[in-house]
């Protein structure tokens, strides 16, 4: 069975799961469709098929944005838990799935360019910040979910630093190793800056035990991320050309130390 195969019967089990535990009318109407969904999946060439062709002719549908971003009591107003808590201070906030996560292990796919956007700065919203997009996917137990993430202020001073870190593998000769093949695990810190303190992303290669990155050595998995990138980089190009940020970032710490923000990250 593919991954594609997998892929596809999780998610028809995981939405099965979800019907049973909620009673709502809207979710109940759903029954028909799961019950087509799970004799499909039964059959590893149609599910292969539906896997392969899930997004074909609806690129252009709304959805969910799968928005990744560290939640800080006081500021991330709008983040909410499924049981309707409020997210823990500094842990990563997936808007999605509503859940919360202390770290995150994940294959970042691209970095976009640098782009200037206004309505970040709630105290000026007419000011335009320089800003960049991750995106990527978090790997969780077998499954692999989308995700991008905003980097301004003092949060794009890691990611620069990470961007001159992996230079090495990225340009590695005779064989670069492509950026999406290295497991990368983000944590977050607390800084103190002009601002007040504030929540920034750390980087760091998840390695083996002599040292080496750990990367991916499966073929399947390979291709997966690998037919991903372009994707993620449409989603991300169409957020820029929108400017799309002021419904996404919520705090005003937007100083970056060291740089006026006029480069991009250095891959």
């Amino acid at each position: 069975m593919t991954i594609g195969e997998e892929k596809f019967k999780e998610v028809g089990e995981k939405l099965k799961a979800e019907l049973n535990a909620k009673k709502s009318t809207e979710e109940k109407s759903m029954t028909s469709v799961l019950n087509q969904l799970a004799q499909i999946a039964q059959n590893s060439e149609m599910a292969s098929l539906y896997a392969e062709s899930a997004k074909l002719g609806a690129e252009n549908l709304g959805g969910e944005l799968p928005l990744l971003k560290i939640h800080a009591v006081g500021r991330s107003t709008s983040n909410e838990l499924l049981d309707g808590s409020e997210p823990t201070d500094g842990y990563f906030f997936y808007k999605p799935t509503q859940e919360q996560f202390k770290s995150v292990d994940c294959h970042i796919l691209t970095i976009s360019r640098g782009f200037r956007a206004k309505g970040i700065d709630k105290n000026n919203p007419d000011k335009e910040i320089f800003n960049q997009i991750v995106g990527g996917v978090i790997v969780k137990s077998e499954e692999m979910i989308p995700f991008i993430m905003y980097f301004t202020g003092t949060k794009l001073n890691n990611l620069w630093e990470f961007g001159k870190s992996v230079n090495k593998y990225t340009h590695l000769k005779p064989v670069p190793m492509p950026l999406f093949t290295l497991k990368v695990r983000l944590t977050t810190e607390k800084i103190t800056t002009d601002f007040g303190k504030n929540w920034i992303v750390k980087f760091e290669l998840v390695k083996n035990e002599d040292g080496s990155p750990e990367i991916i050595l499966d073929k399947e998995k390979f291709l997966f991320l690998r037919d991903h990138v372009g994707s993620i980089e449409d989603t991300i190009s169409n957020l820029i050309d929108r400017k799309a940020v002021e419904e996404i970032v919520e705090t005003t710490e937007l100083k970056s130390e060291g740089n006026n923000g006029s480069e991009d990250i250095p891959f």
